[in-house]
């Protein structure tokens, strides 16, 4: 995650229109490196004064960045750094800070536990697929502690923290299944 903060002072220069073209950039720059591994977004913008009839001096946008590969990772992010140093020459204004605040390194689920998942889910007749998570799980934290591995249910058109999510009684019973029966192979390994 990366904190990029605008300031200007006395000046009327739109410092809002800075980030918004930043944020175009994090869209190209995540394209462009060619995989779909790699994820970008700005999902926080605070514009100050915070008027509608006032030309904003200062800003704070909050940009994250997240990819299976940490190299191509970084990559985009000194690219998006670059991009930020350009606009702000080119829009009048400066920006006070830069900075990454959080670079988790890659959390891989474990084998051992994952070939339990799958034998589970054969055992109980339930079809899977292997998936890569983006998402920023618990699972990132627990993999330093211990073999870990995600389970992940069908939901009502894959959304995911919005108010449709939805997942059927029966496919969260399926996966309460999967996780009963994974973790009993792997108590007895």
């Amino acid at each position: 995650m990366i904190k990029f903060t605008l300031d200007i002072i006395w000046s009327r220069n739109h410092v809002g229109l800075a980030p918004s073209e930043l944020a175009l950039a994090i869209e190209r720059h995540v394209l462009d490196c060619g995989s779909i591994d790699n994820v970008g977004t700005a999902g926080i913008l605070e514009l100050h004064l915070g008027a509608i009839n006032n030309i904003p001096n200062k800003c704070h946008l909050e940009i994250d960045t997240r990819d299976i590969d940490e190299e191509r990772r970084n990559k985009v992010v000194d690219k998006i750094h670059q991009s930020a140093i350009k606009i702000t020459k080119t829009r009048g204004v400066k920006f006070s800070h830069f900075r990454v605040i959080n670079q988790d390194p890659l959390s891989l689920s474990n084998e051992a536990v994952m070939k339990a998942v799958e034998t589970a889910t054969k055992e109980l007749n339930l079809t899977s697929k292997l998936m890569i998570s983006r998402a920023y799980h618990d699972s990132l934290l627990m993999a330093r502690l211990s073999p870990m591995g995600m389970i992940f249910i069908p939901w009502y058109k894959g959304y995911n923290h919005k108010p449709k999510e939805f997942a059927t009684i029966e496919d969260m019973s399926n996966g309460v299944n999967v996780s009963a029966l994974t973790l009993a192979k792997l108590s007895s390994q």
